[in-house]
């Protein structure tokens, strides 16, 4: 199993411990509407907020996945809108060090 899928059911488990062991400690997360960088613990806390519960993820698939890099793509409706959002994550040593989004608002 990729990292892209360990992170998958890690995430939809809510696995705030498993979610951390696939993260590099100087993890960093770029949001693609306000710039703003979280580190490894603030993504968490975003993460298990509940926000996953109130959207929904359609048609997730993965571009490319490699020892280096992840790209994937899906589309996410909840409270934010409904966008087609583009996410690439770099890989460091088997741990996920850096994810940034790429957001487009859908008009459906």
């Amino acid at each position: 199993m990729g990292l892209f899928d360990k992170w998958w059911d890690a995430a939809n488990s809510n696995d705030r411990a498993q979610m951390a062991a696939l993260l590099d400690d100087d993890f960093v997360f770029i949001r693609h509407n306000t710039g703003e960088e979280w580190g490894k613990d603030e993504f968490l806390d975003y993460m298990l907020t509940g926000l996953r519960d109130k959207t929904a993820c359609e048609n997730r698939r993965l571009i490319y996945e490699n020892n280096e890099i992840i790209v994937s793509h899906s589309i996410l409706d909840g409270p934010m809108g409904r966008n087609a959002v583009m996410l690439v994550r770099l890989v460091k040593d088997g741990k996920i060090s850096r994810a940034e989004t790429g957001s487009t608002p859908l008009t459906t």
